[in-house]
């Protein structure tokens, strides 16, 4: 690959590609606002203005170049630092905050504005400007986003976003020079189902999101990289909280799944991790009829008596397992069953699913299919609802395990389990299922714990533990690994840790998942398909 030099330092390019876009790739700064890797390049803002002193012929250019306007050539010799450049650079400052109101501290994009950053280390600090600054009302331009058009310094990000990205055309510039302003046609507001990514790619607080605005400083925010539970679709998103609370999420850039974007939809999922009332807090067991709090210890082996008296066989044993749930316990789940019941009775709810074509990539980012892993209930080889009949396998049962809140819509599944002769519940929050249960096992909700999703492509990745869980609930893994050793010699004391359950199911499913590793499937996961191909090639190399 060739190379082209930015202060002495050798950048490897490809042909065709932009300074700016090598130097970004190559983790070196140029400072910008309007250039973004998804859109079109307009070089408007003038701020990633660089002095190219060799122009890869020994001839230097006559002037400050944009650099993400400019193609980088063999050779060519860039200053990002020299006196010119920070004169140029001083200048662009001085008119990007002619209008822009000094309200730093009252505006919420202070502390991950782009202004701002750059203000502090490329401006002046004054101003030549003695005239008042132009005033606009704030405007209320859509369903999840708001416009303070006096912080636009007209990057038209947000402008190309709804042309080029949503291809909606929602959005526009109107009039010119200094009343040159944005904002939505005919006063309509917008519709589209991606508004939350106008405000992440804003560089200045002019497009912020309703449902985050004044709740908390940027600053104070703690990152946790993760994945949206909304779809199958599986987006990388960071989880963003303080004090024990999930304020936003933002989407995380993955190529291979959501690019740099997500839906509205699958941000105000973070409402769901913030629940409280509906959370199950504490073990329960049925005593006579009524469901008192106990100690772990009193659940599992008041669970062990009952089991040892029912002795039930592989057909009187039967599970449902909730999509929502981790590979992970999907696996010690149906390995439960295995083990200690010999029952291959797991079934999830199979739901049909559409995904629209469009030529727009965001688009085809929402599907019907709103649980994040019936892909891996069907890797795992789980049975489907639509394809069994789980009617007459209820009629026999006389243990039914429930993982989740799956089937809280289908009211004959919820009849037959009253006929069961014991039932238990593991989930994070109350359902249908709680009021039939004689054993609940508290769960922790997705961002308390660690575990991976397949997604609808067949996308492997993992997600972290976010928030700090009630001392009185437990994971779902490690409840199952617990109910797991309790039907064997080892004592239910010596729970696994998340790391070697991972091992465990990559090693007895190694044709499905390879034996890897669990720091291997990294923050951003790994294809299946990619995973498969790797590991037949290591076998026939063998």
């Amino acid at each position: 690959m060739e190379v082209f030099y930015i202060d002495d330092q050798p950048v490897p390019f490809e042909k065709g590609e932009k300074i700016l876009s090598a130097a970004l790739r190559a983790g070196l700064e140029i400072p910008h606002f309007c250039y973004h890797p998804a859109l079109s390049v307009v070089a408007t803002c003038r701020m990633c203005l660089v002095d190219v002193t060799d122009l890869g012929n020994g001839r230097p250019a006559p002037k400050l170049m944009t650099s993400c306007s400019t193609d980088a050539m063999p050779n060519m010799r860039i200053s990002t630092k020299n006196e010119k450049v920070q004169e140029g650079r001083e200048l662009v400052m001085e008119y990007l905050l002619v209008n822009h109101p000094l309200d730093c501290p009252i505006c919420d994009q202070s502390g991950e504005c782009t202004l701002q950053d750059h203000s502090y280390a490329h401006g002046t600090g004054h101003s030549e400007m003695e005239y008042n600054k132009r005033v606009y009302g704030w405007r209320d331009i859509g369903t999840f986003v708001q416009l303070e058009r006096n912080r636009c310094i007209h990057c038209s990000r947000c402008d190309r976003f709804t042309r080029e990205i949503t291809g909606t055309d929602e959005f526009g510039m109107f009039n010119r020079g200094h009343e040159l302003t944005l904002d939505t046609f005919s006063d309509r507001a917008m519709t589209n189902h991606f508004q939350g990514n106008m405000a992440d790619i804003c560089p200045v607080g002019a497009i912020t999101e309703k449902e985050f605005r004044f709740k908390r400083r940027a600053w104070k925010l703690r990152k946790v990289p993760s994945v949206c539970t909304g779809c199958s679709t599986g987006c990388n998103i960071t989880i963003e909280h303080d004090r024990n609370e999930v304020l936003r999420l933002k989407p995380r850039e993955n190529q291979d799944v959501n690019q740099w974007w997500m839906c509205d939809e699958g941000r105000l999922t973070y409402q769901q991790m913030n629940e409280r009332e509906q959370r199950l807090a504490k073990p329960m067991g049925r005593v006579k009829g009524k469901l008192l709090q106990v100690t772990w210890q009193q659940l599992y082996d008041a669970v062990a008596d009952r089991l040892e008296a029912l002795n039930p066989n592989g057909e009187q044993v039967v599970a449902f397992v909730d999509t929502h749930s981790t590979l992970e316990e999907m696996f010690l789940l149906r390995r439960l069953l295995q083990e200690v019941f010999s029952s291959d009775q797991v079934f999830y709810s199979q739901q049909d699913w559409t995904q629209p074509e469009s030529e727009f990539f965001i688009e085809t980012m929402i599907t019907t299919d709103k649980a994040p892993n019936q892909a891996g209930a069907r890797l795992l080889g789980l049975k489907g609802s639509q394809e069994h009949d789980i009617i007459s396998v209820m009629k026999s049962a006389k243990l039914l395990l429930v993982l989740g809140n799956p089937f809280i819509n289908e009211q004959s599944l919820l009849d037959l389990a009253g006929t069961t002769e014991l039932m238990v519940h593991i989930a994070s929050r109350q359902s249908e299922w709680t009021d039939r249960a004689d054993a609940i096992f508290p769960g922790q909700n997705y961002a308390e714990k660690e575990g991976s999703f397949l997604n609808k492509q067949g996308y492997w990745q993992r997600f972290w533990p976010a928030l700090r869980p009630s001392r009185h609930v437990r994971p779902e893994w490690q409840i199952l690994s617990e109910l797991l050793h309790m039907g064997t010699a080892t004592p239910v004391q010596q729970t696994l840790q998340f790391s070697q359950v991972f091992q465990q199911m990559t090693s007895i499913e190694h044709k499905l998942f390879g034996n890897l590793a669990l720091e291997k499937l990294g923050e951003s996961g790994i294809s299946l398909a990619d995973l498969c191909q790797q590991s037949d090639t290591l076998a026939q190399t063998a």
